[in-house]
């Protein structure tokens, strides 16, 4: 799978809800939303945001930010690319302009367990769930879940993220259809030692973003503590 690598400079942040993300050959401006970003794969909220596209897969991208969240929308065209997502997920990573940390960020997978296995899930995330919905749960054997890892730049991983501050976690929302797949990505701007899977973002500041999909398989990734992941490079954009 082809190798991209564009949107060579930071991601900006402007006072006080303001973003832009510039390149080498176009710059990307988004307002505070108008609206509340719901991670449903619908894109009314993103009809003003303005897209840029990496001319090696195809892939176009659109910011939004409201100073606590980072959203993101991918939208993929090309089988290759959203298959790769699907089998490895896609890796995020931020790191605020002129610092020399490793940058940090979050894994994000789909995967499909069974139905008991996802009232567990459901249970887990502070579902309460009746006899009943439990009952209309079981009538579909396998169920598709959305899985959050903090990661950072050496490979590193922990998770999967649950909610333990007022923040949230990242979260997203794979769609496919029509022969395309859309991805709505929520990042928080708290920094990763506050909130797991942060970026660190700062109004008025600036950020380094980088996207990473496809390569070598991460299905393996532990659940449960922390451990060495490998790093994917089929697919590369930052930006």
């Amino acid at each position: 799978m082809p190798r991209s690598s564009f949107l060579r400079e930071p991601v900006r942040f402007l006072p006080v809800f303001f973003l832009a993300v510039a390149a080498s050959a176009a710059t990307v401006q988004s307002s505070k939303p108008s609206s509340t970003i719901r991670l449903d794969g619908k894109t009314d909220e993103w009809a003003a945001a303005a897209r840029v596209i990496d001319p090696k897969t195809g892939a176009e991208f659109a910011f939004q930010n409201d100073a606590r969240n980072l959203y993101i929308l991918v939208g993929m065209k090309k089988p290759e690319s959203f298959q790769a997502v699907e089998a490895t997920g896609m890796t995020v990573l931020g790191r605020p302009g002129g610092s020399r940390k490793p940058a940090k960020g979050a894994l994000f997978l789909t995967r499909e367990i069974s139905a008991d296995g996802y009232i567990v899930w459901r249970e887990s995330q502070g579902a309460v769930l009746t006899e009943a919905e439990k009952a209309e749960i079981r009538k579909i054997p396998r169920h598709s879940i959305s899985l959050a890892f903090a990661v950072d730049a050496k490979g590193s991983s922990y998770g999967p993220l649950q909610k333990q501050t007022d923040a949230f976690p990242p979260d997203f929302l794979a769609l496919l259809q029509d022969g395309a797949a859309i991805y709505e990505f929520r990042i928080p701007l708290a920094p990763p030692d506050l909130v797991p899977g942060g970026i660190g973002g700062q109004p008025g500041g600036t950020l380094r973003i980088s996207f990473d999909w496809g390569g070598l398989d991460r299905s393996s990734l532990s659940t449960q503590a922390s451990r060495e992941s490998p790093s994917s490079r089929s697919g590369y954009v930052s930006g």
